[in-house]
C-alpha cells in the first residue's frame, strides 16, 4: 500500500508538471487545439533487454516536455525507476539522453540514450535503448502517446 501511495503521489506531480491537471474559471474558456501530431507528451509502451530474453517486455514510458527536457518511468526487477533528461527531434528521428534518479541503488546515476523513429501518428517505433559505457546494456522500446 505505501509503493502504491508513493507511486500514485510521483505520478500526480509528473501529471501536474505536464500540465495535464488545470485550473480553470467560472468564465467560459475558448477551445484550443492541439496538434495530434506534436510529440509532446505521454507515451507508454515496453521496453525489452538484449540477451534477456526471459525477462519479457517491461513497462517505458516518456513524458516528453515542450521545453526539450524529459521523464522516463520505467519498470526493471520490480522496482519503478524514473530518470529526467533532455530529447530532441531532427526529421522523424527521436534522441534522447537521460539520468536515473529514483529506483534501484545500482541504477541511480546511469545514464542512457535512446533513439526512435517517431512516426506522426502516434508511435515511437524502432527504439533503441544504451547504457553510456562503462555499462553495456541496450535493448529496444515501442511507446504509443496517450495524452
Amino acid at each position: 500500500m505505501k509503493k502504491l501511495l508513493q507511486a500514485s503521489i510521483i505520478l500526480t506531480v509528473f501529471a501536474i508538471s505536464i500540465g495535464v491537471f488545470q485550473i480553470s474559471s467560472c468564465k467560459k474558456a475558448t477551445a484550443q487545439t492541439t496538434s495530434t501530431t506534436s510529440i509532446e507528451g505521454l507515451w507508454v509502451g515496453t521496453y525489452t533487454v538484449d540477451g534477456q530474453s526471459a525477462l519479457g517486455a517491461q513497462y517505458y514510458s516518456f513524458i516528453i516536455k515542450p521545453d526539450g527536457k524529459m521523464i522516463v518511468d520505467s519498470k526493471w526487477a520490480n522496482q519503478q525507476h524514473l530518470s529526467i533528461g533532455t530529447w530532441t527531434l531532427n526529421g522523424n528521428t527521436l534522441s534522447c539522453s537521460f539520468t536515473c534518479v529514483f529506483g534501484i541503488s545500482s541504477n541511480v546515476g546511469v545514464v542512457e540514450t535512446s533513439t526512435a523513429t517517431y512516426d506522426n501518428t502516434g508511435k515511437l517505433t524502432s527504439g533503441i535503448w544504451k547504457n553510456i559505457p562503462p555499462l553495456s546494456g541496450s535493448g529496444t522500446f515501442t511507446l504509443t502517446k496517450v495524452l
